[in-house]
């Protein structure tokens, strides 16, 4: 009787502890529904045509931001240099379209290479220097805050020069191609992921380090490749940053919404991955961007404070926080 007993309050337990991880990794799609009704009714103009575009192009800059990062996540690495990466390559994409007059294609080329070269950089001094990836790639966020300063002499480069926004920025069935690009890099976020070997090895070296190296993984290379990646998609977001404000944005701060590695990591906790890496769902984190850019929106048209803005995003991340590591503990 006694071990009948016992048996049964483990399945409970089993049973509990499945519902309330379910409730954690998916939560954030009813949130996100409950938060865009609410403020359908309670922020002016919030339910219009233009400002869902709007909600839909500030989503759109964060998300692909938010994609590359998702991987440097999984893989157990928490990248701190978007800005920094955001910063070369903004002005990387100024000085070559407006100083130099190169094309587009060539400038967006090059842009995205400088992308690929800082996340490099990151590889060698997470891997090849034994660093952690925090306080790595915070010191390498100086070196390319410094470089991009450096470049443009400390000054914001203004384009004046026709052809990138418009580039950039046509409309395909009326959504900017920036958001047909940020469903593209979760499509492709989600096959590499889910059907590739080094989707695999992604989420193993998130894990277990030192498991998946004993099992065969090569999680340098996959180290390296997670960190190219998480930079990739932020120098692709630069230029958009670039095209729409048609001006350097120095320090990787979009207009009508922030994209940076706070933004980014808040979503990628709040999308129910772990913050130690391993786990997690990359389209959850999609939902997850769209509730912050709908959070911000919906304040800013109710005319609320800068500074209580800036505190609910703090509240947000905090909360984030606490939820992965409750999971982490939960499971």
């Amino acid at each position: 009787m006694l071990e009948r007993i016992t048996q049964g309050e483990v399945a409970l337990s089993g049973r509990r502890r499945a519902q309330l991880l379910f409730l954690m990794d998916n939560g954030i799609y009813v949130v996100t529904i409950l938060l865009f009704v609410l403020f359908a009714f309670l922020a002016p103009h919030f339910f219009t045509p233009r400002n869902l575009v709007n909600i839909l192009i500030s989503a759109s800059l964060a998300g692909i931001v938010t994609a590359g990062y998702t991987v440097a996540i999984l893989a157990g690495q928490i990248d701190t240099s978007t800005q920094g990466v955001l910063a070369i390559a903004t002005v990387a994409t100024a000085l070559l379209f407006q100083e130099a007059g190169f094309s587009l294609p060539l400038t967006v080329i090059l842009a995205l290479t400088a992308g690929i070269a800082a996340g490099l950089f990151n590889g060698v001094i997470v891997v090849n220097g034994k660093i952690v990836a925090f306080v790595a790639t915070l010191a390498t966020q100086g070196v390319m805050l410094a470089i991009a300063l450096f470049l443009s002499g400390g000054q914001t480069i203004t384009i004046t020069r026709a052809g990138l926004q418009e580039a950039v920025f046509v409309r395909m069935f009326g959504i900017p191609s920036s958001v047909w690009i940020m469903f593209f890099c979760y499509l492709l976020g989600w096959i590499m992921l889910t059907q590739t070997k080094l989707g695999a090895h992604i989420y193993a070296t998130g894990a277990d380090y030192r498991a998946a190296r004993l099992s065969g993984v090569p999680v340098d290379r996959v180290i390296r490749i997670a960190l190219v990646i998480s930079a990739l998609t932020a120098a692709l977001t630069a230029i958009l940053v670039t095209a729409r404000s048609k001006q350097s944005a120095l320090f990787g701060l979009a207009i009508a919404g922030s994209v940076d590695f706070v933004t980014a990591l808040t979503a990628v906790l709040l999308g129910g991955f772990s913050l130690f890496g391993g786990v997690g769902r990359i389209e959850r984190n999609l939902v997850a961007v769209l509730f912050l850019t709908i959070l911000g929106n919906g304040l800013q048209l109710m005319n609320v404070p800068t500074g209580i803005v800036l505190v609910v995003r703090g509240f947000a991340l905090v909360s984030a926080v606490i939820l992965s590591v409750l999971r982490a503990r939960v499971a």
